[in-house]
């Protein structure tokens, strides 16, 4: 068990502004809910990328769910270039309806912590509609958060990541002005080992990590140079 959940209750740490203290608390409710952690991996990029990979783990580090998931169409080289995945390793693995239940069995109802939470749901229901699948409908959508008919609620890691760093962005993608990090930047910045980022698995245990990070005493722009 996380040692995070021995601390009650958590210190009140002044160094943070309000925002940051926000998204400190908000880190800590994610521990103590032993939310879950989600990461795909797809064949691209584009609106009708197709899941190859997908893990579900809980934040106290069980892993409930790991597998390869075999496309309808060829995985692209320059795809493979990213995850290292290739139409060999998939050859065998499960297509998405063989899945599909499974998946949304585990996550229903929960709360689900991912990086990038507007693409991973949108991959799961991708694979739904091409499969002709059900899949919840949205209820409600917020800048951290998509509520699903069914009671799960998706959390963006990275949108409060952007938050707790504070590193002032004019770019359209970015969290109330603040610039998004790619996940290993991210763990960089808080002195998280990186592992081998673009795989499932590997970018469920550093997201874990990262949120054990923004939940004690983490590093911010302000207070690390």
């Amino acid at each position: 068990m996380n040692a995070l959940l021995n601390y009650a209750p958590f210190p009140v740490l002044p160094a943070y502004n309000a925002l940051q203290q926000s998204v400190i608390d908000q880190a800590r409710s994610w521990i103590l809910g032993d939310s879950l952690v989600l990461d795909c991996e797809t064949c691209g990029l584009g609106e009708a990328a197709e899941i190859i990979e997908i893990s579900i783990m809980t934040m106290g580090g069980v892993l409930l769910f790991n597998s390869l998931i075999k496309p309808s169409l060829p995985i692209p080289e320059e795809t493979t270039a990213v995850h290292g995945i290739t139409d060999d390793m998939v050859a065998n693995a499960p297509t998405w309806p063989e899945v599909h239940d499974k998946v949304w069995e585990l996550i229903k109802g929960r709360r689900v912590l991912a990086y990038s939470a507007a693409f991973d749901f949108g991959r799961l229901d991708v694979m739904a509609r091409l499969y002709g699948l059900d899949c919840p409908a949205v209820r409600s959508r917020t800048a951290g958060r998509i509520e699903l008919s069914d009671g799960t609620s998706w959390e963006y890691v990275m949108q409060a990541y952007a938050q707790l760093w504070q590193e002032p962005t004019a770019s359209a993608q970015s969290a109330d002005g603040w610039r998004w990090k790619a996940l290993t930047e991210a763990c960089r910045t808080q002195g998280i080992p990186v592992g081998r980022a673009h795989r499932a698995l590997e970018d469920c245990l550093m997201t874990q990590a990262l949120v054990n990070a923004m939940a004690g005493e983490p590093a911010t722009r302000a207070n690390s140079f």
